[in-house]
């Protein structure tokens, strides 16, 4: 009999069981780096719709916060105009003798002064207002791309699902092989005994074996070169995703400036409605109407009526936007946390792609030992079965 075919053959089932044991290896490592692929893609996901829900939260937030600058902005108008109509009285009023000029003087000193200030404050507030509706436009560019981005992340999830499925068959697969392996490299060396005693039977079991093992090894490697090219997409879709998140957190960064902008100008802001223009309060208490009216003509005592009314108007309108700016100050900081959320959130999104890319470029890694070797076991499976049929015939 020719030693050199049960040498072969010998040495082909070795190689199949060997090949079956690290394809078998590889397949469980593959499955392994899946599941953790998809785990990261489920926290990923989780993260994604706590952020989402923080950025519809931050753009109510900010376009509150616009609205609540622009009624702010909108009352500074009227003291400013309040101002100007005060300006007008004072001026008709010192043309006569009726009226205090001490008086007159002094409320003109601190007119003069809450227009200065108002005038400071409404160049803030429309530079702040602003940068509220950038900062509106930005959230709503940031929500719509992070809805984008869900929908993405969903068809990735499915999709590595299928990669999980295609591991799955491929275990299955390999490790069927890799018993059929090792009992056909048991067996094999019974193969001259079998031909010395003529036992048909098992020479034709072992044929069936290695028929099997080969065909096997056929789905282990369709399945393998699936999962590969499944592999391949998911990194399309991660890198997309990642390209896309990084776009998100500019819009985030960008954003987060101009409202670090805006912090800074709300504190300039803050001085000017908290305490300049509060300097003006004391004219409540310069003009007394009831002092006035008896003596002065018609005319003075219309036109300090009127004085007198803007004055306490001013004075009433000065201390609504203090309080507001207050509101306004709060709303702002608590603002910012809520970005600082949203930037934390957003870097952890980038993580979390960042490790999902790991895991599938060793995904994919170890897809490519169970193509390679599920290719090898066929060829080797088809020359075990071919060595055994060869050897049949010599005893039949």
């Amino acid at each position: 009999m020719d030693d050199r075919v049960f040498a072969d053959l010998h040495n082909k089932a070795e190689e199949f069981g060997s090949i079956a044991r690290l394809v078998n290896e590889s397949s469980r490592l593959r499955k392994m780096h899946s599941e953790r692929a998809i785990s990261l893609i489920r926290q990923s996901l989780e993260i994604g719709d706590v952020l989402n829900q923080q950025f519809e939260i931050i753009s109510r937030a900010n376009k509150s916060m616009r609205d609540q600058d622009t009624k702010v902005q909108n009352y500074c108008y009227i003291l400013a105009s309040n101002i100007n109509h005060q300006k007008e009285l004072i001026a008709a009023l010192n043309e006569g003798s009726s009226v205090d000029a001490a008086a007159l003087s002094r409320l003109e000193e601190i007119t003069d002064n809450l227009s200065e200030s108002l005038q400071k404050a409404i160049v803030l507030l429309h530079i702040i207002i602003q940068n509220d509706n950038e900062i509106i436009l930005l959230d709503d560019l940031i929500i719509d791309r992070k809805r984008f981005q869900r929908e993405s992340l969903d068809q990735l999830k499915k999709l590595s699902l299928r990669t999980l499925e295609d591991a799955d068959i491929a275990i299955r697969g390999s490790s069927s092989n890799l018993q059929r392996g090792l009992q056909l490299m048991e067996n094999i060396l019974n193969v001259r005994q079998y031909i010395e005693k003529n036992v048909e039977e098992e020479l034709v079991n072992l044929i069936e074996e290695a028929r099997t093992g080969w065909n096997i090894e056929t789905t282990v490697n369709k399945s393998s070169i699936t999962q590969m090219v499944f592999a391949e997409e998911v990194i399309r879709f991660i890198d997309m995703l990642h390209g896309d998140s990084i776009d998100i957190r500019n819009l985030v960064l960008e954003k987060h400036k101009l409202f670090s902008r805006n912090l800074e100008l709300t504190t300039e802001l803050t001085v000017i409605l908290s305490l300049e223009i509060k300097d003006f309060l004391p004219a409540r208490g310069l003009f007394d109407e009831r002092i006035y009216a008896p003596h002065l003509p018609k005319e003075a005592r219309n036109l300090i009526g009127n004085l007198i009314s803007y004055v306490a108007v001013a004075c009433r309108d000065i201390n609504f936007v203090s309080n507001l700016n207050f509101d306004m100050t709060d709303s702002i900081n608590l603002n910012a946390d809520l970005e600082k959320k949203s930037i934390d959130l957003t870097k952890m999104i980038l993580d979390y792609f960042q490790k999902i890319r790991e895991e599938v470029q060793n995904m994919n890694r170890a897809t490519k030992y169970p193509i390679e070797g599920s290719a090898k076991n066929i060829e080797n499976g088809k020359l075990i079965e071919s060595y055994l049929r060869l050897l049949l015939k010599r005893i039949t």
